[in-house]
């Protein structure tokens, strides 16, 4: 009997930490924030061991179909974009939510950038590197990983190369280093 009661425990800790849970053990107002205008800015930074990498504000340009569907995640040294919808629930429940992650853009050292980079080559793609930060994104290869169907992720995937075209990356406290993706 208490194997049984062990299993569901067990059961039910894995899934307030995994996939439909994993917002549970965060605070939304402090990792999550809504994309509400088609050009956002988000803050960077990479984490080596024990080294913080210097501090920059990374802009992108979404499409106006983002603007109140799409979450960004901050992830330590990356930003998930997450696409957000609303579960059907009864008039007198909570209201509850589905995250699909579609893409994310991270901050790097360079060691980190090489081990990362030659360990998936093809998954990793860089933006563009400063003399001490390299940026990349990573576009899952199918819909799986998102969770949702295959047309819909397709449709989210077909507009990252534009978004990302957009990235501009400015290291905090100097105003003179601004970069674009194009430079």
């Amino acid at each position: 009997m208490a194997t049984k009661y062990l299993s569901i425990l067990v059961g039910v800790l894995l899934f307030a930490i995994s996939g439909c849970g994993y917002r549970a053990f965060t605070e939304p107002g402090l990792d999550y924030e809504a994309v509400d205008a088609t050009t956002i800015t988000r803050t960077l930074q990479y984490f080596d061991e024990q080294n913080e990498g210097p501090v920059y504000n990374v802009s992108f340009t979404v499409p106006e179909a983002w603007v109140g569907e799409f979450e960004t995640r901050a992830l330590g040294n990356g930003i998930s974009f997450e696409f957000v919808q609303a579960l059907e629930v009864e008039e007198d429940e909570e209201p509850e939510f589905r995250y699909a992650p579609i893409f994310t853009v991270e901050a790097l050292s360079s060691p980190q950038y090489w081990k990362q980079v030659g360990s998936y080559p093809e998954q990793f793609v860089n933006i563009k590197f400063t003399a001490d930060t390299y940026f990349i994104y990573n576009l899952p290869i199918d819909a799986f990983y998102s969770g949702l169907p295959d047309d819909e992720f397709d449709e989210f995937a077909a507009a990252v190369p534009e978004i990302i075209a957009s990235f501009e990356v400015e290291r905090v406290g100097d105003s003179s280093a601004s970069l674009s993706m194009s430079e």
